[in-house]
């Protein structure tokens, strides 16, 4: 598993100031890696012990406080290679740099699903529907994101209602009314 996206829920805590806040970091971030990954590449081709670990430190600490769970373990034994003088073979900067990558691109695409999306526009209720049914947690972030989305498309009686079924994590309940409302 590359990411626990439990982690970055919870460190936005479900909220969408806390997400304002921290998604222009966290798109750095990925905007970022392929500097990231030439900075790594430049450094383990001339030998630079501490501009390598440097790099690999800084990854390990941001990815991890997102929720990034095998890049970090990668970095933190790349790193104690580096501490013991040793320089990791092209295998091993290999494999971490493919990691990199591919964690960047798993943070990008969950950070994508609230591009489409701004706080007043109607929600993709057929969609939503799909994530209340697979008991996906992304369904109670989007909800948050969308929150004026869904008061505008249900009203305020039946947005409260929907809200206290979101809030508890009763989703067959919120995907059965709107399933139901669809049917209106």
């Amino acid at each position: 598993m590359l990411f626990n996206f439990s982690v970055l829920e919870q460190l936005i805590g479900f909220s969408q100031d806390a997400f304002l806040h921290l998604s222009p970091a966290i798109a750095q971030l990925v905007a970022s890696t392929p500097d990231e990954i030439k900075q790594l590449t430049q450094s383990y081709q001339q030998k630079n012990h501490k501009a390598l670990e440097h790099s690999l430190h800084k990854l390990r600490g941001s990815y991890a406080t997102l929720g990034a769970t095998a890049l970090p373990e990668l970095s933190r034994s790349l790193e104690l290679l580096l501490q013991q003088g040793q320089l990791p073979s092209a295998t091993e900067i290999a494999s971490y740099l493919e990691c990199l990558q591919q964690t960047s691109a798993a943070l990008d695409l969950w950070l994508s699903q609230f591009n489409y999306s701004s706080d007043s526009a109607l929600p993709d209720v057929q969609l939503y529907i799909r994530y209340l049914e697979n008991n996906d947690m992304q369904a109670y972030s989007l909800f948050q994101v969308q929150r004026a989305g869904w008061i505008a498309y249900l009203g305020p009686d039946d947005f409260v209602l929907m809200e206290q079924d979101v809030m508890t994590l009763n989703f067959i309940a919120v995907a059965e009314r709107l399933k139901q409302r669809i049917g209106k």
